[in-house]
């Protein structure tokens, strides 16, 4: 049914964050696809001349009678919202009432329409309204017209020449247009967009089940296999833990308004994909990318030495929270919030990353293991300078079992190559593990559990430090003290170097700056066991098994990756195993 445009009470108007909403072409596509996205649109074309400065945007929404289509510019007219307290339970993208009169004071505004599912006969046809700068409708006529919205907008800031000229080149706000509309389409994956500019198609994005689909339409780097997609709900009891009185919740649950929380995550595996800046670190609540910056730095941190130096990751979070915990009035255009119970949602966030980072059996496909597999091994096996018999003893800390209990993978190990990568079975084809990083990833984790600093029986003396480098030991609560000319003597050490034969360089290569992130990684990496040792199946399984464990696996802390999949699925293409061979073959 449709709602009745209507002007809002003084009183509301007065505690809606004042501001102008128009400032620039991207405002324009912006305010105009949230109220096509509010009519329920499924298709959204929009057409862009930024040399004529005009704008068009058709829906195949709802639509607007001829009643509402007078009223849709008048200054804070909505359909959104009717009272103050509609305000503490906001579900709509729009609800201000001011794009369209600002349209009409900054342009010349011509909107057409028509009802998608008209009261009455006289209502089912299309109308089209031209306006004046006070928001007037100065001329109204019949047209033919599909259902839905066409919003014209020409000649933007025509009587304001000196606004034109502060504004971004028109490469920069077509670019603002074009992160508006990927931002949005993460938001909305069952819309269809396609974006003009002028006479030539320049953004097309399909509809899809899920954003996790949509991110490799917009960005051209990222393959639908880099991504790992999680959505989890937010049950009742979640939301007694948020200090939700249980009355507000089943008043909210009941209600035509967002009756559920829930966290949806859409990230880019730090092995395969991500970017020079911390560009594609995005956080929608409701339907609306916003910023948010205790959740981002969340992100980030939570994804810390995964990916490489000086590397960022590429992940999308979107939230639904229920309306009364969240204020749309920090900002005139809606792109900053207020939100309630940070720090529960921080939580679920690293918790939503972690479990997309785990190889768990819940995230990850599976799928039957076939005896090609197995023969393959066979052949390798016979033709082979390694075996791959499975005599694999259980480890004496029971992480197989703890692996199960988790409901991880399960990885087998079954050969050494070159005594670097360990060959791992895998339920859906093979893994090749690099032994080195795997165990310093284990390493690097158990460090950042426990940075553990021991005293020394014997002190280890250290030759020619600069002032700098004592400083450096000393930050690090390294105890180092004058052993005579141009010696010291370093009287406690990290647990994890202090028995070991290179502990005086470990110490060295401490000193040489870093904090202590990066004293814990030296630390980690020199104390994994090197590339060309010779490794048992039961050491290479334990190895596996504590891997697993770990909370961050697919990268070292340098943010290399660990291991190589080959799905038995490639394989079978790699080997062409599809092909038939007749009897012409003589077969």
């Amino acid at each position: 049914m449709q709602s009745k445009i209507q002007t809002l009470p003084k009183e509301v108007v007065n505690l809606i964050a004042a501001g102008e909403v128009i400032d620039s072409l991207a405002a324009v596509v912006r305010e105009l696809a949230e109220n096509s996205l509010d009519a329920g649109a499924t298709r959204i074309i929009i057409s862009i001349i930024s040399e004529q400065w005009r704008v068009q945007i058709s829906d195949n929404g709802m639509g607007m009678n001829l009643a509402n289509l007078k009223q849709a510019a008048n200054p804070h007219s909505t359909s959104k919202i009717t009272n103050l307290q509609d305000l503490t339970k906001i579900s709509s993208l729009g609800f201000r009432g001011e794009a369209l009169h600002s349209l009409a004071n900054l342009s010349k505004l011509e909107i057409l329409s028509r009802p998608k599912s008209p009261l009455s006969e006289n209502e089912n046809e299309g109308w089209r309204a031209v306006y004046n700068e006070q928001g007037k409708a100065v001329e109204t006529e019949r047209v033919a017209i599909a259902p839905g919205t066409i919003v014209k907008v020409y000649n933007l800031f025509g009587k304001w020449p000196v606004r034109r000229q502060g504004m971004p080149s028109s490469a920069q706000q077509m670019r603002g247009i074009q992160l508006i509309v990927q931002q949005i389409a993460l938001c909305y994956p069952d819309v269809t967009w396609q974006v003009w500019q002028g006479s030539k198609l320049w953004i097309k994005i399909s509809r899809s089940a899920t954003a996790k689909q949509i991110l490799p339409q917009v960005l051209s780097t990222v393959r639908l296999s880099d991504l790992q997609y999680i959505q989890q709900e937010i049950d009742e009891e979640k939301a007694e833990e948020l200090n939700i009185k249980t009355s507000n919740f089943s008043q909210y649950r009941d209600s035509q308004f967002l009756d559920r929380q829930s966290l949806e995550l859409v990230l880019g595996l730090p092995d395969r994909c991500h970017r020079r800046r911390p560009d594609w670190v995005k956080v929608a609540v409701n339907g609306r990318v916003v910023k948010v910056p205790e959740l981002e730095q969340k992100i980030i941190s939570s994804l810390a030495r995964t990916c490489p130096r000086y590397r960022y990751p590429i992940c999308f979070i979107h939230l639904q929270i229920f309306p009364y915990q969240i204020n749309w009035n920090r900002h005139p255009a809606k792109t900053e919030i207020y939100l309630d119970n940070l720090n529960f949602w921080q939580q679920q966030i690293n918790l939503a990353i972690g479990k997309a980072l785990q190889f768990n059996s819940e995230i990850m496909p599976e799928f039957p293991l076939s005896e090609r597999v197995e023969k393959i091994l066979k052949v390798s096996e016979n033709t082979g300078n390694y075996q791959t018999r499975r005599s694999i003893e259980v480890s004496p800390d029971n992480t197989e079992e703890e692996n199960q209990e988790l409901g991880l993978i399960e990885l087998k190990a079954i050969a050494q190559l070159h005594n670097t990568y360990i060959v791992a079975e895998h339920p859906s084809g093979i893994w090749l593990i690099e032994q080195h990083i795997a165990h310093e990833r284990i390493l690097y984790e158990k460090l950042c559990d426990a940075w553990q600093i021991i005293s020394l029986s014997t002190p280890i003396i250290l030759h020619n430090l600069s002032s700098a480098q004592i400083e450096q030991l000393q930050r690090l609560n390294i105890e180092v003290e004058t052993f005579g000319d141009l010696l010291w003597a370093a009287r406690t050490a990290p647990a994890m170097l202090a028995k070991r034969n290179d502990c005086a360089e470990a110490l060295i290569e401490l000193s040489k700056g870093g904090d202590l992130e990066s004293a814990k990684v030296a630390t980690s990496c020199r104390s994994a066991i090197r590339n060309g040792t010779v490794l048992s199946l039961p050491e290479m399984q334990s190895l596996l098994n504590k891997w697993q464990l770990t909370r961050n696996p697919r990268t070292c802390p340098h943010g290399r990756p660990i291991y190589l999949s080959l799905e038995e699925s490639a394989l079978a293409r790699f080997f062409r195993r599809n092909w038939v061979i007749g009897k012409s073959h003589g077969i």
